[in-house]
């Protein structure tokens, strides 16, 4: 089955922190879209260069960036879930169940209800479980963050994608697949930093569907070689959603975008790091790729 995917989505991880350039890039993202204000300037500066879609993690910012900016009702939001930084960075200081836990402090009355005692007893008895059990409440604690936004499509993080290939567990997959269409009616969509591994087992393991993964010019993070990468894009049949086009900020726009124009690529997703950088790049990007 084809998916319909946007063409063009603003990434996030400038706004989770993220930068591929240097630490100090990293200080400066964290500080800087700490503001929501600063993220919404960014989501008005994407929108403006006619993107419609987003992807990202529920990061506070970012989900209050979305109640200021007044087209977020326009825009399709793609969940990386779950937000497996955030939770390696607060399990380190408060334990699994404390950050699971303090995600809901952001919910409502209502929400929390919904969830209640049902999802609070089951995240507490997952932890004597095996990692699919606590996969599946994760994915269905934090889809309640994203219940009153436009959804296009829901991603699994690239660390619980590569953890089912490194373990030889299509299990993990075939739950998130499930419980994303039949629980939510939704595409589910793979996330991976092992590209050309992942490929080839999906196609052993019968799972087929769409893959988000790097793809650029200078083979930044494209494993296990980036000739065998293109090789799997043109021949595979897969939708490709690619990412890291920039090669994570090594790359000029032009440069970056031209690679993509004789790649059989569905949609390119990328983060931007300032307003300024939103309208160039995305007015390169549609230019290139006559979007």
């Amino acid at each position: 089955m084809t998916v319909k995917l946007d063409r063009l989505i603003l990434g996030a991880n400038p706004f989770e922190g993220v930068s591929y350039i240097s630490r100090s890039q990293s200080v400066h993202y964290l500080e800087y879209f700490a503001k929501e204000d600063n993220v919404a300037a960014v989501l008005e500066a994407a929108y403006n260069a006619g993107v419609r879609a987003v992807t990202c993690s529920n990061t506070a910012n970012v989900m209050a960036a979305f109640q200021k900016f007044p087209r977020t009702k326009d825009l399709a939001i793609y969940p990386v879930i779950p937000n497996a930084y955030e939770y390696a960075m607060e399990a380190s200081e408060k334990g699994v169940l404390g950050a699971v836990l303090s995600k809901a402090k952001g919910f409502s009355m209502y929400q929390k209800v919904k969830l209640g005692l049902r999802a609070i007893a089951k995240i507490k008895s997952v932890l004597t479980k095996d990692v699919m059990d606590l996969l599946l409440e994760l994915l269905n604690f934090e889809m309640t963050s994203f219940e009153k936004l436009n959804l296009g499509g829901v991603i699994l993080h690239g660390q619980i994608t590569d953890l089912a290939l490194s373990s030889h567990n299509p299990d993990i997959l075939s739950i998130f697949q499930d419980v994303i269409r039949e629980s939510y009616d939704l595409e589910p969509i793979l996330a991976t930093h092992n590209f050309g591994l992942l490929l080839p087992q999906l196609i052993e393991w019968k799972i087929k569907i769409p893959l988000m993964a790097p793809l650029n010019s200078k083979g930044f993070m494209m494993k296990p070689s980036k000739e065998e990468c293109e090789k799997l894009v043109q021949e595979a049949g897969y939708q490709i959603i690619a990412k890291k086009v920039l090669a994570g900020g090594r790359l000029a726009p032009e440069e970056a975008f031209s690679y993509l124009l004789d790649k059989k690529v569905d949609s390119v997703v990328v983060g931007v790091g300032s307003v300024s950088e939103a309208y160039h790049t995305f007015a390169v990007a549609k230019n290139i790729l006559k979007i």
